[in-house]
């Protein structure tokens, strides 16, 4: 749970301030996931405990998975788009199917995905303007948009997903839970991490459960693995401006002991031999004589769909993904589905694993002109029937965001047949803190990932020869300006 009391943001924005959001000078936010849950020791086979709301307006509905509430009038709900499209089409598909059962009339649109993408922008637009959607669906950006005064507090809906289903895990926690109220409603976990090709590294004598557990295990395998004859490159991770990239350069720089600010947040601590140390190692991945060969060619042009289709063509042996490469792969029945292993969580020289779980939510903007449909739809949307069946198909995309769920026989079936979405969901219920380690989470973090700043720190020792240690110099002055624009640290 985080505190914003330091954050002088916290109000409307003015054109100009909008203007500079947009353009991108001013932060924005961070990435993403998703997934629910049913009452606690239930089985999604039998109904969902029924769930009411009784809105502002005095309007109470229920949900329930076999008596749908008939809450009537126009919802506005906007989703994130997933890079697997299926996914995206079950949610539009469920989404539209309450709306047709309650006799609400439904406008349904998908919006960028990444926190360097214009979203948030748009978003405090369409509030300031009085015209905001009914309903949100994305991963994280709660802090962001709490921020800029863009949200209502949901911990009424909260109190009673968690009653019906079981706490929400830590990552959502931090995430959404600001200043005593949430501003999200934990929606789904989402896995996501290292992937790689089982028979493609034991052909070269390396035990993928074994002899990958730290970063200079899994690069010194990747090189061993490569057989440019064949096409296949082992390291199949872009530094490139992506959300997978920034994930994996900050799981780096915080494995080699490197952060953002201090846990107290007085200080800028990012310019640290310790970071120096963590770039110097991404950078000698990709451009020196000994790993150069395993690098495919063009990867520092990759985006974040890039690696997935590399992976899936069987020309890279290890990649960082979300888990859609892998919920790709089984859903097209592709031959790489049963040769991948999900790796667990990897260390480096801090010699600590640092594991945690994001995930998406369901956000109800300021001025949303039905929050009381909105909040039925939140809850139903959730609710075993209508989660379960989304979720045991998604490969590991939409985990269950709630205790009760990992509770249920559909759930430790699932788990216990698939060993990698075993590993996925431990993964997910981590409580490392992510991107503002040590530090809570605030939109201060949101803003260095908007800003791309690591990913444009690694295109300048890359593709540059920027020496590291300037190259981090560099990104240390940009983080710090963000600071004390937004007033960030801590006197």
């Amino acid at each position: 749970m985080s505190k914003q009391a330091s954050n002088p943001m916290r109000n409307s924005l003015s054109r100009r301030q909008l203007l500079k959001l947009m353009s991108g000078t001013v932060s924005m936010v961070a990435l993403a996931a998703c997934a629910p849950a049913a009452p606690v020791g239930s089985s999604a086979g039998s109904s969902a405990a029924t769930g009411v709301i009784t809105g502002t307006s005095g309007v109470t509905t229920t949900t329930s998975g076999s008596a749908p509430a008939k809450v009537g009038g126009k919802l506005s709900v906007v989703h994130r788009r997933e890079y697997f499209k299926e996914m995206e089409t079950l949610f539009e598909d469920a989404v539209k199917k309450w709306g047709a059962e309650n006799n609400v009339e439904m406008e349904v649109s998908a919006v960028a995905s990444e926190a360097f993408e214009d979203f948030v922008a748009k978003l405090v637009a369409q509030v300031q303007a009085g015209e905001p959607p009914d309903l949100v669906y994305h991963v994280r950006l709660v802090q962001q948009l709490y921020s800029l005064d863009a949200l209502e507090p949901v911990t009424d809906v909260v109190a009673q997903a968690e009653g019906l289903y079981g706490k929400a895990p830590a990552g959502q926690r931090f995430a959404n839970f600001i200043d005593n109220q949430w501003y999200g409603i934990p929606y789904i976990m989402s896995g996501g991490g290292a992937y790689g090709r089982r028979s493609v590294f034991e052909a070269v004598g390396i035990d993928v459960d074994k002899d990958m557990a730290t970063y200079d295990q899994r690069r010194d395998a990747c090189l061993k693995a490569t057989d440019t004859a064949k096409q296949m490159y082992g390291w199949g991770v872009t530094a490139n401006k992506s959300g997978d990239a920034t994930g994996f350069i900050e799981g780096v720089i915080q494995n080699w002991g490197g952060h953002y600010t201090d846990a107290g947040m007085t200080q800028i601590t990012f310019n640290s031999p310790e970071t120096v140390a963590a770039v110097q190692w991404l950078t000698d991945t990709y451009i020196s004589d000994k790993y150069k060969v395993m690098i495919p060619p063009g990867i520092m042009s990759w985006t974040d769909s890039s690696n997935n289709e590399a992976y899936l063509a069987g020309n890279v042996a290890y990649t960082h993904n979300a888990a859609s490469v892998y919920a790709k792969a089984k859903q097209d029945k592709n031959p790489v589905f049963e040769d991948t292993v999900y790796f667990e969580t990897a260390t480096g020289p801090l010699g600590k694993k640092l594991e945690a779980g994001g995930g998406g939510q369901f956000n109800i903007p300021k001025g949303a002109k039905n929050p009381d449909a909105a909040k039925a739809l939140a809850l139903h949307m959730i609710q075993p029937d209508i989660f379960l069946p989304i979720s045991l198909i998604s490969a590991g995309l939409f985990l269950p965001a709630y205790a009760g769920y990992y509770e249920m026989d559909e759930v430790k079936k699932a788990l216990a047949n698939d060993v990698n979405l075993a590993r996925m969901g431990q993964a997910a219920l981590g409580d490392h803190l992510g991107s503002s380690y040590p530090a809570p989470p605030s939109s201060f973090f949101d803003a260095i990932a908007a800003q791309t700043i690591l990913t444009d720190m690694m295109a300048q020792t890359i593709t540059q020869g920027v020496k590291p240690e300037d190259a981090v110099k560099q990104a240390a002055d940009r983080i710090q300006k963000i600071a004390d624009e937004q007033g960030a640290l801590t006197k």
